[in-house]
């Protein structure tokens, strides 16, 4: 639009760019409440997401604490394993030994 010559072109003028101005202005605003609205959302989101997480990691602490507990368990066992084999050589021996002895006592021989 050109410039207007009269004041009563200037003052439509105006008006019109006023009118322009506030819908622009009604438009901020609605996106504005929306954005809120978006954001009010995902607070809500994140705030459940936060209490899922602080659950799962409690549940999982759990889980953690019994492996660990299972793995001191299998470690032990495995050492008990280790010791068995030298500790039957040692008890055979012993046991021959008690018997060589009981039999040499008796007077178990040659007839």
């Amino acid at each position: 639009m050109s410039m207007p010559r009269t004041q009563q072109d200037f003052n439509d003028y105006i008006a019109g760019e006023m009118r322009e101005a506030d819908k622009r202005m009604d438009k901020l605003v609605e996106d504005m409440a929306e954005l809120k609205a978006a954001q009010s959302k995902t607070s809500a989101m994140l705030a459940e997401n936060v209490q899922a997480v602080a659950a799962i990691k409690s549940d999982t602490a759990d889980m953690l604490a019994t492996f660990e507990s299972w793995r001191g368990a299998m470690r032990t066992l495995e050492m008990i394993g280790k010791l068995a084999k030298p500790v039957s050589y040692i008890v055979g021996l012993l046991a021959s030994i008690a018997a060589f002895y009981t039999a040499i006592k008796s007077g178990i021989g040659t007839k």
